[in-house]
């Protein structure tokens, strides 16, 4: 028998499309300046909650939102900001390898 993650329902649908859109302008659309932003503040990639407080999300072209990232985030209960989480790790984890080179100081766990 294989294990399946049983699935967690969304409480806030309509932030959680909003945060998932910025992430995807972030990392799909716009990752390389998505990276540059990120070595500019400090951080590394996993630190999603600090690139929240920073406002990386609003900093990138695309970024059509009416409240910041962060106001979004801390709106949500702890189990769609964990489904947000999760969401923002599995696109960092599609990142392309050229990238994961030119930036590896942002992807290292230290």
């Amino acid at each position: 028998m294989q294990f399946a993650q049983a699935p967690i329902e969304v409480q806030n649908q309509q932030v959680v499309d909003e945060l998932e859109r910025a992430i995807e302008n972030a990392l799909v659309a716009r990752t390389d300046d998505f990276l540059q932003l990120l070595k500019r503040f400090g951080l590394r990639v996993r630190e999603f909650e600090k690139a929240l407080k920073e406002h990386v999300f609003e900093q990138l072209p695309g970024a059509k939102q009416a409240r910041t990232s962060q106001e979004m985030y801390l709106e949500l209960g702890a189990s769609d900001q964990g489904l947000i989480r999760e969401f923002y790790l599995t696109r960092i984890e599609e990142i392309p390898a050229e990238l994961r080179t030119k930036y590896l100081k942002l992807f290292r766990y230290e």
